[in-house]
């Protein structure tokens, strides 16, 4: 392996088509068990590394040089090579910033609630305080050390940004949240570092709102063109951040067609590259909604409503090209 991804279970990951559009280098994707990671990274058989769970914090003592910003935050997700040293980094940081400001979400001044107590949570932790929040509050399941309970968000209603590190709401998991917005009336910001779904039911929520939102998508993308920097020695990936984007969303998304002819809804399948997909009833809406490049075309006649709606744009959008 020249450059690659390894983890324990990568599942579907867009990682090998993030790295290969920047047009460099050929990705690998490849899933290892812990005994096999160690050994791995030990071998030292690659140019450069992404990890991923659950190994981002078993990497740091193999490695020879961790910078400074890896250290505070206490994760790796970028090992490469200077200088013939094996070194550490964290482009996790910079993938969160720049998804957060793409969404025009400030932190400065402002009380954050971070949810979820793992990897990313520390990584949301270390930008928000350098971003210059005023205050952060870390919400867990569990019964932790400067972490407060679900319940007691009952007494933190003034929270202005929502930071979702969680799992909760993530495929196949659709449309599970933690909390219900209605309780944050001072809420002006929401990321979910989720992108799978594209829309979570929290980002739903923020929506309706009208608060700015973010999926996990920018921070995956921005995350990736970092780390090829580091791995190539030269800084013009992150450049290609909106580009690169806009291809993956366009591969992945869904496009709903509601009413219109057969024909027509096959016509525009071909013509934006997905799978042509009938919705035979409304009973097939969830697990439909939960694909990925589908033309979803809903019959005329069909009597849905705007959960029905919901559910199916929930990776995607309606097409309207009337």
């Amino acid at each position: 392996m020249t450059y690659g991804l390894i983890g324990e279970k990568l599942g579907h990951s867009y990682s090998k088509i993030i790295h290969e559009a920047l047009g460099s280098y050929k990705y690998q994707l490849l899933s290892l068990s812990s005994q096999e990671f160690e050994a791995f990274v030990r071998k030292r058989d690659f140019k450069g590394l992404n990890i991923t769970i659950p190994y981002k914090k078993a990497v740091i003592p193999l490695c020879d040089q961790v910078s400074e910003l890896a250290q505070e935050i206490g994760a790796v997700n970028t090992l490469y090579f200077k200088d013939g040293a094996l070194w550490g980094t964290n482009t996790d940081y910079h993938g969160f910033l720049y998804a957060a400001k793409a969404a025009g979400i400030a932190f400065a001044g402002k009380k954050v609630l971070i949810l979820g107590n793992g990897g990313t949570s520390l990584t949301a932790r270390k930008a928000v305080s350098d971003s210059g929040a005023e205050e952060i509050l870390i919400a867990s399941r569990r019964d932790e050390p400067g972490c407060v309970s679900y319940e007691e968000l009952a007494f933190h209603k003034d929270v202005d940004v929502i930071v979702n590190t969680t799992p909760v709401g993530m495929y196949p998991g659709n449309g599970r949240r933690l909390i219900d917005l209605a309780r944050f009336p001072a809420c002006c910001g929401v990321m979910d570092v989720i992108y799978n779904p594209l829309t979570t039911e929290l980002l739903w929520q923020a929506q309706e709102r009208g608060i700015p939102c973010s999926n996990g998508l920018p921070m995956l993308v921005a995350q990736a063109t970092a780390a090829a920097e580091y791995f190539l020695g030269h800084s013009n990936f992150q450049q290609q951040n909106e580009k690169i984007l806009a291809m993956l969303r366009a591969e992945i998304e869904n496009l709903v067609v509601l009413g219109g002819s057969e024909k027509s809804a096959k016509a525009a399948a071909l013509k934006h590259g997905k799978t042509f997909s009938p919705l035979p009833d409304l009973s097939a809406a969830v697990e439909l909604g939960k694909e990925k490049g589908l033309l979803i075309y809903v019959p005329d006649g069909t009597v849905y409503s705007a959960e029905h709606l919901r559910i199916l744009t929930q990776n995607g959008r309606v097409l309207d090209e009337h």
